[in-house]
């Protein structure tokens, strides 16, 4: 849902960005970015799967699409205009409430405040306005947060039990990620192994033409408005330092942010190529042609064919990428839990991590199955005051048949202490260990 709505947004950015005059050339090819975005690779993959970034990345759109219209408010005159820049204010506080990775806009946003007035700072009223909308925004998630944490009843599922001001800081400041952050004592070193990595994930976004094109509607845009380029320009940069430097596992998703951004140029390149290519046709045409229509009709023609050429980008991507996206017969999770389910005796113990954890969860809490089992995960060994996977083992062998699934930063210290064997579940995932005793 939240990429079939990115979807429509970037179509909005794109008309905003396109300056050639004909309707049905811009209105085409502001379409075709939508596309593009929908079928690369990354946005495609968390379009199947429950993942906070397709939320960020409908923020970083919904938020695009705000400070471009309340420009065009603003030359077109409307008194209300700063109607659409206090929008903007709000989504964007609520953005960071879901996912911090959308507050890497606000360099680019100060300085697009003032593309659009150099005497912005004259305007208190707006500018208390947007303060006291993104004040709201943002701790408006945060403080239904605490609500509900000390609230009855007491969710099921209560991830890090944020119902203390130490808990509820360690969630809301993502204290349990801290350690996925020391790059950024040192954000260039290993310039070259971490912009090799960036290449690899954009790269894989659009086929190579595309980026082709993608450059080319840069190139556009920095000639028609220097400051819309260096506002896209500062998103992008912020999102690639930041996402090259942070440590986490699947860090291909954090780079979603400047797809969304630099999508609609492909929209504005293609615009201005085939606005070119129907010129340079009509051209052509005034000295085969004998009259106007005809003349119309094959520059009509020339464009037609440049935006179906750019429209095969997305199409090539939607037919080559289909296979490797289809989720709808993937049961591998369900499978994996049906066979540990068959392998546990009743009343067990389960320490796990969240890979794991989550298939295990839906199928005690969602579906019911398995009421008898405990499952511990790597956040429930801080929230419950285990402290480590050893203390949560240590406090139920002997009274409770034990398993682990162990994730590799655990591994050396838990085998360490203990006895393991390996129980035999499906192939290709993390083996399932039960816990035979202390190690003499």
């Amino acid at each position: 849902l939240c990429v079939a709505l990115e979807l429509k947004k970037k179509n909005m950015i794109a008309r905003h960005l396109i300056d050639e005059r004909a309707r049905v050339l811009r209105a085409a090819a502001a379409r075709i970015p939508g596309a593009a975005f929908a079928f690369a690779p990354e946005p495609w993959e968390n379009a199947t799967r429950a993942d906070v970034h397709a939320v960020n990345v409908l923020f970083v759109a919904i938020v695009v699409w705000l400070l471009f219209t309340w420009r065009a408010a603003e030359r077109a005159g409307s008194t209300h205009a700063g109607a659409w820049l206090v929008g903007a204010a709000a989504a964007f506080g609520v953005g960071i409430g879901a996912h911090p990775l959308v507050g890497l806009l606000a360099v680019g946003i100060a300085v697009w405040l003032f593309v659009v007035d150099r005497r912005f700072w004259r305007r208190w009223r707006l500018i208390v306005a947007c303060a006291v909308v993104l004040a709201i925004g943002l701790v408006g998630p945060y403080a239904l947060l605490w609500l509900r944490a000390i609230s009855d009843p007491q969710p099921p599922l209560f991830y890090a039990r944020p119902d203390t001001w130490d808990r509820f800081r360690y969630l809301v400041f993502a204290e349990q990620f801290t350690g996925l952050f020391r790059e950024f004592r040192s954000p260039l070193s290993d310039l070259d192994i971490k912009l090799a990595d960036v290449e690899r994930v954009l790269a894989a976004q659009f086929v190579p033409p595309g980026w082709l094109v993608v450059a080319i509607g840069a190139a556009v845009v920095a000639a028609r408005s220097l400051g819309t380029f260096a506002m896209l320009f500062l998103f992008v940069i912020a999102n690639v330092l930041y996402s090259m430097n942070f440590r986490d596992g699947d860090i291909d998703r954090y780079y979603m942010p400047t797809v969304v951004v630099l999508s609609p140029l492909l929209g504005v390149g293609l615009a201005m190529i085939a606005a070119a290519c129907a010129r340079a046709m009509a051209e052509v045409a005034r000295r085969l042609a004998p009259t106007r229509d005809a003349r119309r009709r094959v520059a009509a023609l020339a464009a037609t064919l440049v935006l179906a050429l750019g429209a095969g980008a997305p199409a090539a991507s939607l037919v080559t990428g289909y296979e490797a996206h289809d989720e709808s017969d993937n049961r591998d999770a369900d499978a994996w839990v049906a066979s540990v389910h068959a392998l546990l005796p009743p009343n067990a113990v389960v320490v796990s991590w969240w890979s794991y954890s989550t298939a295990l969860w839906h199928h005690r809490w969602v579906l019911g199955e398995r009421p008898d089992l405990t499952i511990i995960d790597e956040r429930d060994i801080l929230d419950d005051g285990y402290r480590t996977m050893n203390n949560a083992i240590r406090a139920h062998f002997g009274r409770r048949p034990v398993y682990v699934v162990l994730p590799d930063w655990e591994r050396r210290a838990v085998m360490a202490r203990w006895e393991l064997s390996t129980v035999n579940t499906l192939r290709g995932f993390t083996r399932l260990l039960l816990v035979e005793g202390p190690r003499s």
